[in-house]
């Protein structure tokens, strides 16, 4: 297997002295967004990259998404999985690049130079895990959110504060801590996070991904608190009583935003 991806990995590279970058997709019945989705990826004007989507076994069309556009994937699959992290944890299996990032089908990539702007913060000698931008929160009707500030580790430990579609993870990451857990649905990356002892992340100024509001942790606030909730427990990050103020905390505040 590893010299197998050592093949993939040297036809898919255009230039070894550039990071390689792997965006990864998890989708199912995706048809509505799909195309634009994929055009924010292959219409980059960065070429060191690859693009793997794992579809669920969607039944909308998306499927045929997918063959058509089979030329500018790297990797993908349609067949039912057992949600997001298995499908990611699929996806990594294929992935060969020295920074993976995670987007939902329903998102883009803000602009066709964002991976070529972001390239000179991705070396593959730097010290950060996690290199992360800004991403623009964007439901009909609202205004659009900018979510993304400089890396603060005990807001951090407190509630996932990297915009995770707009998040470049080292591929080493994954060597160290593992792979997602599929206990966790919708907090499945703030755990991950909270598994690498010491991280370390660094914050570009810039944006980097659009996304609809219309994803899990998006559509269902309250139990992605209460998942990361869990993982702050499972980990140590807080002792139960703060994690348990944090979690009534932010509740409160989301219920508030709702009602105005």
């Amino acid at each position: 297997m590893k010299e197998e991806l050592l093949v993939q990995k040297s036809e898919r590279r255009n230039d070894f002295d550039k990071p390689f970058i792997s965006v990864i997709i998890a989708v199912y019945n995706g048809a509505d967004t799909m195309r634009n989705c994929i055009d924010s990826v292959v219409n980059q004007t960065y070429q060191n990259k690859e693009l793997i989507i794992i579809d669920g076994g969607s039944t909308d069309g998306t499927e045929d998404i997918l063959k058509e556009n089979a030329g500018n994937i790297a990797y993908w699959e349609s067949k039912k999985d057992r949600g997001i992290a298995h499908a990611w944890n699929k996806a990594l299996g294929k992935a060969t690049g020295d920074w993976v990032i995670f987007i939902g089908s329903d998102d883009k990539i803000a602009n066709e130079n964002v991976f070529s702007d972001m390239c000179s913060h991705l070396s593959v000698n730097t010290t950060a895990d996690v290199v992360y931008g800004k991403l623009i929160f964007r439901a009909e009707g609202r205004k659009d959110i900018i979510l993304g500030g400089e890396w603060d580790e005990k807001k951090f430990r407190r509630r996932m504060t990297i915009p995770h579609p707009a998040a470049f993870q080292k591929r080493s990451c994954f060597n160290k801590v593992g792979t997602f857990d599929e206990s966790y649905r919708i907090a499945l990356d703030y755990e991950l996070l909270l598994r690498v002892h010491g991280l370390k992340c660094k914050h570009v100024n810039s944006i980097v991904t659009i996304m609809a509001a219309s994803g899990l942790s998006s559509t269902q606030y309250t139990k992605s608190l209460f998942e990361a909730y869990r993982a702050q427990r499972a980990h140590g990050v807080l002792s139960p009583p703060a994690a348990l103020i944090w979690l009534i905390y932010y509740s409160i505040k989301s219920n508030l935003n709702k009602s105005r």
